[in-house]
């Protein structure tokens, strides 16, 4: 399985729906770890990941059908379930003590999202075109170079340095190096009878032209 990062040739209305859907992304995980940090852990039993489903069920059954969060529901759904998912992941690498206690991101930090596909893994054809499952159609700067298939349905987004990317696993396997094992340096001499000769005495033989006999339409 490889990865494949390619950069995204956005227009300012695309760029904006980007920063928008990041900005969601950011804003739902705060909205999570918020919530988990005011629970009382002694009193409420269960693990992270639980407690944050439950999480998730307030924010989409109760606070997105707030007026003054109706903007979400304009924005894919795709990405504030990952973004609960990554929380879910933030807090499993801590207890299990692979990484930090979660933080609060902020605007300053690196803006991204996911999206997946409701289908399943997904064709990408060969051009200079992606198609990110919910977000749209986007064009790239540089031309997917192979027809391949995502390993997974999984698509990320990121800015870095005021460009957009899109990264994204393929199903491939890793080629063995053409290497041919060198025991002994030979010496080369090219003939016109012979193809080559070589210093060990090998003769390499120059293919035979084959003989082409072309019938006209009489002869047939």
């Amino acid at each position: 399985m490889f990865s494949l990062k390619l950069e995204l040739k956005l227009n300012n209305k695309e760029k904006t729906l980007m920063a928008q859907h990041a900005g969601f992304s950011r804003f739902v995980y705060n909205y999570g770890l918020a919530l988990m940090r005011s629970i009382d852990h002694q009193e409420i039993k269960g693990s992270s990941s639980k407690k944050i489903d439950t999480i998730k069920k307030l924010f989409t059954n109760y606070t997105k059908k707030q007026p003054e969060f109706a903007w979400c529901n304009s924005l894919s759904s795709r990405v504030y379930q990952n973004a609960f998912r990554d929380l879910k992941n933030a807090y499993s690498r801590y207890f299990q003590g692979l990484g930090e206690q979660p933080v609060f991101k902020s605007k300053k930090d690196k803006q991204s999202l996911r999206v997946e596909s409701s289908n399943g893994k997904v064709l990408l054809e060969v051009g200079k075109k992606i198609k990110v499952p919910t977000l749209g159609t986007f064009r790239l700067k540089e031309a997917i170079p192979f027809s391949c298939v995502s390993q997974t349905f999984t698509f990320t987004i990121s800015k870095s340095a005021d460009k957009w990317f899109v990264s994204f696993s393929i199903d491939a396997d890793r080629l063995p190096p053409l290497i041919h094992e060198v025991v002994e340096a030979v010496g080369i001499d090219l003939g016109c009878k012979t193809f080559a000769t070589l210093s060990d005495g090998n003769v390499i033989e120059s293919p035979r032209p084959y003989l082409i006999r072309v019938f006209s339409l009489k002869n047939i």
